[in-house]
């Protein structure tokens, strides 16, 4: 626990003196808001369209964008270490290796807590009608979601041991999970087969659930789906990085 708090701790330190560290996963979710989301009240009142307006729609999408893009791209500040020699130094030191793979997990998850707060306090702003149980509810969910995919990114930081082929697997693995998770436009105004395909995509079922619970249904049979999905993938997931971390600094 100690070797957790101190890697947590230097990783926080790193992350809060980088004065755009703010913005990394939050700049991208915020311009959507501003430029996307006026643009959505145009079909808002259209047949079909799952929400009575846009911003009700949007928002508990974009939290789980928020997600996508932030905790997806974790990867990079691991890059950087291992190009920096940072791994390398580690393998003399007695540090705990689950403790080192902890603390990363644990700084990124912080991050992402204080992005989606502000991404919801912006949210208000356009007239987010927010149901407070349920938001708290969706925090659980977006740690799950944010353990998951900085896993996946931590883990293909350790396996390409480049930027520039980390940032190329990133981007093909992360942007169909995006356009197929219904968080531009409901999935049901696809034609069949992408309907079919989005199946698939576990962040379509994160986005069904963040849409209830921000609502305050809390008994939608999306909010357990979603929660089953993701303690599934973030159980799976923290374990392979944990083992990819070990063998790295064996």
């Amino acid at each position: 626990m100690r070797d957790t708090y101190l890697i947590t701790m230097n990783e926080l330190l790193v992350t809060v003196r980088n004065p755009f560290w703010i913005f990394r996963g939050l700049f991208q979710p915020i311009i959507y808001l501003l430029l996307f989301g006026p643009l959505l009240n145009g079909v808002a009142g259209t047949r079909g369209f799952p929400a009575t307006n846009a911003i009700q729609f949007f928002a508990p999408g974009l939290l789980i964008m928020n997600a996508l893009f932030s905790a997806g791209f974790e990867g990079f500040t691991l890059q950087d270490k291992v190009d920096s020699g940072f791994l390398e130094r580690l393998r003399v030191t007695p540090i705990s290796r689950l403790s080192l793979a902890m603390g990363f997990i644990l700084q990124s998850s912080i991050t992402l807590i204080i992005q989606s707060t502000a991404l919801i306090v912006c949210s208000l702003f356009f007239g987010l009608q927010l149901d407070l149980w349920g938001a708290a509810v969706l925090f659980f969910l977006i740690l799950l979601i944010g353990v998951t995919m900085a896993s996946i990114s931590f883990i293909l930081a350790l396996i390409t041991r480049e930027g520039g082929i980390l940032a190329g697997v990133t981007n093909t693995f992360i942007l169909p999970l995006l356009i197929l998770s219904g968080v531009m436009l409901p999935i049901s105004f696809g034609p069949p087969i992408i309907q079919f395909i989005a199946q698939f995509d576990p962040m379509l079922y994160a986005v069904n659930g963040a849409r209830a619970l921000i609502n305050g249904n809390l008994t939608d049979p999306s909010v357990p789906i979603a929660f089953a999905v993701f303690i599934a993938l973030s159980g799976i997931t923290l374990a392979l990085f944990i083992r990819a971390m070990r063998e790295a600094v064996a």
